[in-house]
């Protein structure tokens, strides 16, 4: 695809995005591999609809480690929560590579407190 025809696309790409039909922007973006785009459809995954796992997507097609790395580390954050830290370091103490403390994982506060809250309530509800 030449230079000319891929920024007329992005251009509708960012249309589609601005008018909320983000399944338009996403097919473009893809066809286009614009990155800056696919980085905002993950960004307004994460933070506009909190759907982590979709953002995910769109930040590793666009490279964007940094954001990949900080969901993995969410990810593994609140499976330790889950199974309980005991358990998980006995886990990952069989792991040949360097333990994983989910304690020393970069997880914002206020994620932090409402994901232990989706928790307390599982955990009462069973």
């Amino acid at each position: 695809m030449d230079s000319k025809t891929r920024s007329e696309l992005i251009r509708e790409g960012n249309t589609a995005f601005n008018e909320g039909n983000y399944t338009k922007a996403r097919d473009i973006y893809i066809k286009t591999n614009y990155k800056d785009g696919l980085i905002r459809l993950g960004d307004y995954y994460m933070y506009d609809k909190k759907l982590p796992m979709l953002a995910y997507g769109y930040y590793k097609k666009a490279g964007y480690q940094q954001k990949v790395d900080e969901i993995f580390q969410r990810m593994i954050w609140a499976l330790s929560q889950l199974i309980g830290k005991e358990k998980f370091k006995a886990v990952s103490a069989d792991m040949q590579s360097s333990e994983i403390n989910p304690d020393d994982f970069k997880v914002h506060p206020v994620l932090r407190s409402k994901a232990l809250e989706i928790l307390n309530k599982n955990n009462a509800k069973n």
